[in-house]
């Protein structure tokens, strides 16, 4: 990936205007060229918008290292923003780039660009009000909140309303229980003027193709509605240890949404963990959830979801292998188990897990009943 940099700083406010300047005098080698080749071998490309939030305290070369990844299927506008809330002093610099991937041995460049606005102190809640000017039309807004959401203030409310999708990751939340609330409240706001994605419920994906595929297998079947209980285990999260996390809060979402379980409330017992109580049809499913003992590297990840029915003793089973490098499946019908199937768990990275999220225009729906669903657990604690 190839990048070129150009500073318009400021100290009283954005200058949109000088910031599109920088932009065409960064673009007018390539179309001087293009006037007077056939093919000047650059092309500029948008396909989207894309405004990034994130803290001073993020790694400025690591979130470029991401955007690599994500221009090289999105070509587009980024408009990152970095934020120091902490500052008494105001400061206001902006910096525009060209990002450009080079395909093929004609050494083809496609190239999308890139502005950089660092603030801190006051001057930062009237950032978004420089933002909307800088948006290409006629192109979808994502909105990738790369933070712990400040969902009490303007600038979160305002860049939100400006985006056609929020991407947002869940197992970053300092406040699990209180900021998955406070999601499920901004979807159903926005109605149908706003997506939302959750890389945290990406990091699902493996966990529900192979649960879901038990109910492939006919013999399977007439086991699997007679569930009765499901227990589901999973890594503490780093900044709330004494909360359930919220991957597992969204897989036991998921599962309850998919198979029209109604939460009924908290239940009763199981000391080293939480019980919760749901039916269907007059059935009742009691949900265990429990933490496993803290472990490196699985910050908030499931260990194990398995799901049981008492009266055929059958027993559905997904799980992290020991080396954490492997998801493993296990049917047991009356004693007699049968192992399944073995998928390698790829730790993909923050820019391939959001670059598959910006592939998705639709609402996802399952993920927002999966949040409801995780929600009404949530209220009944």
């Amino acid at each position: 990936m190839q990048t070129q940099q150009s500073t318009v700083s400021t100290t009283k406010g954005i200058d949109v205007g000088k910031i599109e300047k920088e932009l065409a005098a960064m673009w007018k080698p390539a179309d001087e060229t293009r006037d007077s080749q056939a093919d000047s071998g650059v092309t500029r490309a948008c396909t989207m918008n894309l405004l990034v939030y994130s803290s001073v305290v993020e790694d400025r070369a690591g979130i470029d290292e991401m955007l690599d990844t994500v221009c090289e299927q999105h070509p587009g506008r980024m408009l990152v923003l970095r934020t120091d809330r902490e500052a008494s002093e105001p400061k206001l610099d902006a910096y525009v780039s060209t990002r450009c991937r080079v395909f093929g041995a004609n050494a083809k460049q496609v190239c999308g660009e890139q502005v950089t606005i660092e603030a801190a102190g006051p001057i930062i809640e009237t950032v978004s009000s420089a933002i909307a000017p800088l948006l290409v039309p006629d192109v979808p807004v994502f909105l990738w909140w790369k933070d712990i959401p400040h969902y009490e203030d303007k600038l979160f409310n305002h860049m939100t309303e400006m985006s056609d999708r929020i991407v947002i990751d869940s197992s970053c939340f300092d406040h699990p229980h209180e900021d998955m609330q406070r999601l499920a409240e901004v979807i159903r706001e926005r109605g149908q003027l706003m997506s939302a994605s959750d890389l945290n419920w990406g990091r699902l994906t493996a966990w529900r193709t192979l649960m879901a595929s038990f109910w492939d297998v006919p013999d399977y079947r007439q086991h699997l509605e007679k569930i009765d209980s499901v227990t589901v285990e999973y890594d503490p999260p780093d900044v709330a240890p004494d909360q359930i996390a919220p991957k597992a809060l969204l897989a036991v979402g998921w599962l309850a949404s998919r198979l029209g379980w109604s939460v009924e409330g908290k239940g009763e017992g199981e000391e080293d963990g939480t019980i919760f109580k749901l039916k269907t049809n007059g059935r009742v499913i009691n949900v265990l959830m429990r933490a496993t003992r803290r472990e490196g590297n699985i910050d908030g990840m499931l260990v194990s979801l398995t799901l049981s029915a008492r009266d055929s003793g059958a027993e559905f089973r997904v799980a992290f292998s020991k080396d954490r490098k492997k998801l493993e499946t296990e049917a047991s019908i009356g004693g007699a188990h049968s192992v399944g199937r073995v998928l390698s768990y790829e730790q993909k990275t923050e820019g391939q897990r959001l670059s598959r999220e910006l592939s998705l225009l639709q609402r996802d729906v399952i993920y927002e009943e999966a949040l409801l669903s995780a929600v009404q657990l949530i209220a009944a604690l």
